[in-house]
């Protein structure tokens, strides 16, 4: 049987997917509907071209977040569902938080261009790469500092007052008094 944190796990998932498919189905439905009923934009292929990342990462999402049941036979001869996998946290940073930026992202973009009616609004998909590249930097910076590269920072110099390195300023005052230092 699975655990308490897993059901929640699952629970909380399978919120999250229903809430990002409805969100993406209307704002999708209205901004279709918009684009054959008004004709604006004229040209509809940047639509569909630039909603593909959408759709693929609404599918990774729902690979790695969907829980997983099978159906267990109990006496009686009734069938329940028994949970294998609560699927990964879909509120975690990192890969996850990402790929929801870029659903939401598409998906204002998808609103933009039904206020404007102009396929301009896909130049705006530019900064995905560039925020990717970004990351990207300062990760290989990261790392090279990590393998031995140079460090942006410097090392503090003890104060020149001091006598020994391994003394706070307290200990140097109880000293230079005479007092005797305590040690815990």
């Amino acid at each position: 049987m699975a655990g308490n944190a897993e059901k929640k796990q699952a629970t909380k998932n399978t919120k999250i997917l229903k809430e990002i498919h409805l969100i993406s189905l209307g704002v999708n439905a209205i901004t279709l509907l918009i684009i054959f009923l008004l004709n604006r934009p004229s040209n509809k292929k940047p639509f569909f071209f630039f909603n593909v990342p959408l759709v693929i990462c609404e599918l990774i999402v729902e690979k790695i977040g969907r829980p997983r049941f099978t159906l267990e036979k109990i006496s009686g001869g009734r069938t329940v569902p028994k949970l294998v996998s609560s699927g990964e946290d879909l509120s975690q940073s990192g890969l996850t938080e990402y790929l929801f930026d870029i659903i939401y992202f598409t998906l204002l973009q998808n609103i933009v261009l039904v206020i404007l009616g102009t396929n301009n609004v896909w130049y705006l998909s530019l900064v995905i790469p560039a925020f990717a590249a970004y990351k990207l930097y300062g990760l290989f910076l990261g790392g090279r500092q990590l393998l031995g590269g140079r460090s942006s920072f410097k090392e503090e110099e003890p104060a020149s007052g001091s006598k020994e390195k391994g003394q706070s300023k307290r200990q140097q005052k109880l000293e230079k008094r005479g007092q005797k230092v305590r040690y815990r």
